[in-house]
């Protein structure tokens, strides 16, 4: 055998070990949202002002590569795009991972929107308005008021995050697959920020069950957050609620914990697509170890109905929401009172398809707080001085002329 054979041969046996491992099939492709509304949004005592608001507006690229009929590897990088040239974000920082999926379900890390905030996406219960910007339903669902903004989990030490629609970094996530319309998701954002002495250890726990088919949805979810010290948000060193005379420190552990329930129903008929959708969720913010005269516990309920008409390429909104004033207890003696601390949401909008993946829109949204409350607007609006600055009893309201592109 010639030395030219000998190699060859010698190269083939060493290759046959790695044969099963071809180069698998990749697909990929590019999506995003743009979403801009010219808005004016008003305040009392507030000179209102306009803006170009940019929620939720995203780029990213998405793929998978089949390993076996049965094994894939996925992967998405999802980032802001601020095209309106303010608050430049940086790659990936918003729902991103790298995982597997088998016909078991998908198991991925990332940075993803928790069960308890995604619940209801793409289900008859979801909202009209496309849970995004002023005018989605996040100013008082998931949220206990106190201008508490959508916001993320786990950013770093020392962290407070005072209510429960959240995108949770440090993520461990299981999807099950979908079985006669009953599927669950599972995420856990785990404790890397744990202090050296291991008494304070940030982690959020959320899981969701769903079920979807034809024309009905029902929805459960929880989620606990351990050590995010939302009752210092509430009433923290600048400011006391409910009667307090102590200040919630972030230096004592605390377990804050929320579930949410729904319901959606589609009908169609001779009017087109009519669709129902109905969601009640509980927040209870507590802290047992906290000084004496600060809040022990604040516990609060909100629900909310939304309506939808779709006729031909016309879509009509509207969603009414409120939460109750809530209950609270006090460390020690003293009366908590949560007197004045309810809200109400009004939202009203319409929509023109002008293709299956873009519309115009015309919104109208409008809070109404009780004398001591502060919801605000919990995703976009203008934050130097309405969004996330409400003052109590204020009742902040946007209108908004915009365009939805998704591709």
């Amino acid at each position: 055998m010639t030395t030219q054979k000998k190699l060859l041969v010698a190269a083939l046996t060493l290759a046959l070990p790695f044969a099963a491992l071809a180069q698998p099939t990749v697909t990929g492709r590019v999506f995003g949202l743009l979403n801009l509304n010219l808005q004016n949004t008003r305040q009392s005592g507030v000179a209102n002002r306009f803006a170009i608001s940019t929620d939720s507006s995203n780029v990213g690229w998405l793929g998978d590569a089949e390993i076996q009929p049965w094994l894939k590897l996925l992967a998405r990088c999802e980032t802001t795009a601020n095209i309106n040239g303010i608050s430049l974000s940086g790659i990936c920082n918003r729902n991103s991972r790298v995982g597997v999926s088998t016909d078991w379900g998908t198991v991925f890390y990332g940075n993803w929107d928790t069960p308890f905030k995604a619940v209801a996406y793409g289900t008859k219960a979801d909202d009209p308005f496309l849970d995004t910007d002023v005018f989605g339903y996040q100013s008082i669902m998931g949220s206990p008021g106190f201008n508490y903004r959508s916001g993320t989990f786990v950013t770093g030490p020392g962290t407070t995050v005072g209510g429960f629609d959240v995108r949770a970094g440090n993520s461990v996530a299981y999807w099950s697959p979908n079985i006669v319309g009953l599927s669950l998701k599972g995420q856990w954002s785990v404790n890397e920020f744990k202090n050296t002495s291991g008494t304070l250890s940030p982690w959020l726990f959320s899981v969701a069950l769903n079920y979807d088919k034809g024309p009905l949805s029902l929805l459960v979810v929880y989620e606990l957050h351990n050590d995010s010290f939302a009752l210092n948000t509430v009433n923290g060193s600048t400011t006391r609620q409910f009667g307090a005379t102590a200040a919630n420190p972030t230096s004592i552990p605390s377990a804050d914990w929320a579930w949410r329930a729904g319901a959606g129903y589609e009908l169609t008929s001779f009017l087109g697509s009519t669709r129902v959708g109905v969601l009640v969720d509980q927040l209870t913010l507590g802290q047992d170890g906290a000084p004496a005269g600060a809040v022990k516990e604040y516990q609060r309920l909100a629900w909310q109905v939304a309506f939808t008409q779709r006729i031909g390429n016309h879509e009509f909104r509207a969603r009414y929401s409120m939460a109750d004033s809530g209950d609270c207890q006090l460390v020690g003696v003293g009366t908590c009172s949560t007197n004045g601390y309810g809200a109400q949401d009004l939202t009203l909008g319409y929509a023109y398809y002008l293709a299956k993946n873009a519309h115009v829109f015309l919104s109208f949204v409008k809070i109404f707080n009780d004398t001591r409350a502060q919801y605000t607007f919990g995703v976009g609006g203008e934050t130097s001085t309405v969004a996330g600055v409400t003052t109590p009893g204020s009742d902040p309201s946007a209108l908004g002329l915009g365009l939805r592109y998704a591709f």
